[in-house]
């Protein structure tokens, strides 16, 4: 005897939206945590999915009203079927605007100056929270850190970076982003009060740039 099909609709049901709301559930923790990784598609795969069935369901609902001729009823459920179908769409223009957003900010060429800043020392007590690359036409790219004790990251790159090469642009001691550079690569560590963190930058110039720019007399 065949088995009903209906029969299995509710617990794929189930499982289907169990699913999307764990990866929903997932996605957002991580983000809030600013954890590298895609996880701003995962949330906008799973809100679509749960929107895609919840307008499945309801539109379902309501025709069944409309049969029972109990229009009133089945308007409710449409009007919830348009509010998930809007959502839907939201989340779709979101992954599409995340999406031309990335093709730009992941076009940067990084074979060179990737190595660079992964063989930079690190501060104690400081956590890596993203590494991205620049914008497309360059060879620049980031690393965002989590600091305990912001007021010892510019000393402690000044000691450590003179040890391996790294000549300090003395103009830009008193600026909040202060510059090293060694040979062709350009070092910028920017101290971010607000955050409680600090950003490193690697970019590599077509022209060396000059070791140390101090001021005129």
């Amino acid at each position: 005897m065949a088995s009903n099909p209906h029969a299995l609709l509710v617990p794929a049901l189930s499982i289907a939206y169990a699913g999307a709301f764990a990866a929903a559930l997932l996605a957002v923790d991580q983000l809030a945590e600013f954890m590298p990784g895609s996880w701003f598609e995962v949330l906008g795969a799973a809100t679509l999915l749960l929107c895609l069935m919840t307008v499945a369901l309801l539109l379902r609902s309501a025709w069944r009203r409309h049969r029972e001729r109990l229009d009133r009823r089945g308007m409710i459920w449409l009007a919830g079927a348009v509010g998930a179908a809007l959502l839907g769409v939201v989340a779709v223009l979101g992954l599409v605007e995340n999406a031309q957003i990335a093709s730009v900010i992941s076009g940067a060429d990084v074979h060179l100056t990737r190595p660079v800043i992964e063989s930079l020392p690190r501060p104690a007590g400081t956590t890596l929270l993203d590494e991205s690359p620049g914008l497309a036409d360059t060879e620049s790219i980031s690393e965002d850190f989590a600091a305990k004790d912001l007021s010892g990251i510019v000393p402690f790159y000044e000691a450590e970076l003179g040890k391996d090469g790294w000549l300090e642009d003395k103009t830009s001691a008193t600026t909040p982003i202060i510059r090293f550079t060694k040979g062709l690569f350009v070092l910028s560590v920017a101290i971010d009060q607000a955050s409680s963190g600090y950003s490193l930058t690697v970019d590599r110039v077509l022209t060396s740039p000059s070791a140390s720019a101090s001021p005129s007399p």
